[in-house]
């Protein structure tokens, strides 16, 4: 289930410098489906498809090699399909977590099955403010640490807007500007990683505030993950399901191993 997560991650430039909106209780963002594109440092390029309406998500991606897959989540039930097209086959995981891949999390802490496996802890210790943004302060310990994890946690972008790690590390997110990007007006935000006696990495961030979703990310070594060709409207419902006449099999028996 972690790789679909990470695949949802990859899932993911002109107006004045305006301050973001403080985040809200938005209404469901519209459905929409989109080209979601990861160009790695060296160049080359990743394709699929992405397709999203309420809780429910669909990834088609294509293999260098020509295969096909699709991978289905369903947030309210908690379910994910793996679809191989070339086999006729589905595997079906039942996975809480699908829920916070579709939709984001509702706070900074790790899954509890995690936090129980670790001895972690999460606590929520007040509020701060990032770039004009009221945020939730919390607090994350695990055994063998000395010291706490600070994050400044964004409710309405689901995102940490700072995290402050005990060896001195810093993550802070710094808006920028609202700029244009695919037609669609959205926030441009910068990131800065910065390790005790190294220079800071920076990298940007791009979010949707109508769709609520990232559409543009920069990593400080060159990966990028963007979105294009956004097209706003209702998707077929039986897109979230396995095509009929698919035979189900075991999920280890899903494309890729996965």
């Amino acid at each position: 289930m972690r790789r679909i997560a990470a695949a949802l991650a990859c899932a993911i430039l002109a107006a004045a410098g305006a301050p973001p909106v403080q985040a809200q209780s938005p209404a469901p963002p519209p459905a929409f489906s989109a080209l979601a594109v990861q160009r790695l440092p060296d160049g080359s390029e990743q394709v699929g498809r992405i397709m999203k309406s309420a809780n429910n998500m669909r990834i088609e991606l294509q293999g260098a090699n020509g295969q096909s897959s699709i991978q289905i989540m369903r947030g309210a039930d908690g379910v994910a399909f793996l679809i191989d097209p070339q086999s006729r086959t589905f595997a079906l995981i039942n996975d809480p977590s699908v829920a916070r891949a579709v939709s984001g999390a509702t706070d900074p802490c790790p899954p509890p099955a995690q936090m129980q496996a670790n001895a972690m802890t999460c606590t929520r210790i007040g509020e701060g403010e990032v770039s004009g943004i009221t945020t939730q302060s919390w607090e994350l310990t695990a055994p063998g640490i000395e010291g706490a994890m600070r994050i400044e946690w964004d409710a309405g972008r689901k995102r940490a807007l700072s995290q402050t790690w005990p060896d001195g590390t810093t993550m802070v997110m710094t808006f920028q500007a609202m700029q244009e990007m695919e037609g669609r007006q959205v926030e441009y935000w910068s990131t800065s990683l910065q390790v005790p006696g190294q220079p800071a990495a920076i990298g940007g961030w791009w979010f949707d505030p109508a769709l609520l979703v990232v559409v543009r990310e920069q990593s400080p070594d060159g990966l990028t993950r963007a979105l294009r060709e956004i097209r706003i409207g209702e998707i077929d419902p039986a897109l979230f399901f396995p095509p009929q006449g698919f035979t189900q099999v075991q999920a280890q028996a899903a494309p890729g191993g996965q």
